[in-house]
């Protein structure tokens, strides 16, 4: 048992603490799937239903751009280019919906 718990020490290779940019990443994937979901775009995992939240919605949209604010300048132009597009999107989206809401 020594043997093996020898080799996997020297397996592992000290990995580099992850960057903020990453962390930001993930947080953006995270906003975009529940503004998507609070727009009533897609079914809501945890309910199995669409459900329209704008107050939620606006919410991820607004904190989504905050992020991707912050860390525009540790971007490329490619990763800008299409996080600032899937912004749009959303915004789009957001507005659309309030239009929806409005008219019916």
């Amino acid at each position: 048992m020594n043997q093996d718990k020898k080799r996997n020490q020297e397996k592992q290779v000290p990995q580099e603490p992850g960057k903020i940019k990453d962390l930001c990443y993930y947080f953006l994937n995270l906003l975009s799937a529940k503004a998507w979901q609070y727009l009533g775009l897609i079914v809501h995992p945890e309910t199995g239903r669409i459900l329209v939240d704008l107050e939620e919605a606006r919410k991820a949209i607004d904190l989504y751009s905050v992020i991707l604010g912050e860390i525009k300048k540790d971007l490329s132009r490619e990763e800008n280019r299409e996080l600032e597009a899937h912004l749009a999107d959303l915004q789009l989206n957001f507005i659309e919906k309030m239009k929806e809401i409005a008219e019916s």
